[in-house]
């Protein structure tokens, strides 16, 4: 591997969150309810934007919707694999998933 790849900030930020070396605390109320949860609902308006000015086409607003959806996934594996992670938070990160799946 080049070592460009390794000191990517992007793989550093995934890397950190799927092998738990964060803080629970700051993956589960900083990465998934503050920041991933205002870029979904940023992405969500964006698209019901587009919906009602007639610009996406079809299924286009949708899709638009659901591209965040493999981010989001991996914030709540994140969390499930936490070695801190308990029941509670599990559970709060799958109704939060749910959430916005429909909003």
């Amino acid at each position: 591997m080049s070592n460009a790849f390794v000191a990517s900030p992007v793989l550093g930020f995934v890397r950190a969150r799927w092998q738990g070396d964060i803080s629970l605390r700051r993956l589960f109320w900083w990465d998934t309810l503050a920041v991933a949860t205002l870029i979904n609902a940023g992405v969500a308006m964006f698209a019901m934007i587009l919906l009602a000015k007639g610009m996406a086409d079809g299924g286009g607003w949708f899709l638009l919707h659901l591209m965040l959806l493999p981010y989001n996934l991996f914030l709540v594996v994140a969390v499930w694999r936490h070695e801190q992670s308990e029941n509670t938070l599990r559970l709060a990160t799958l109704g939060w998933l749910g959430l916005t799946l429909v909003a």
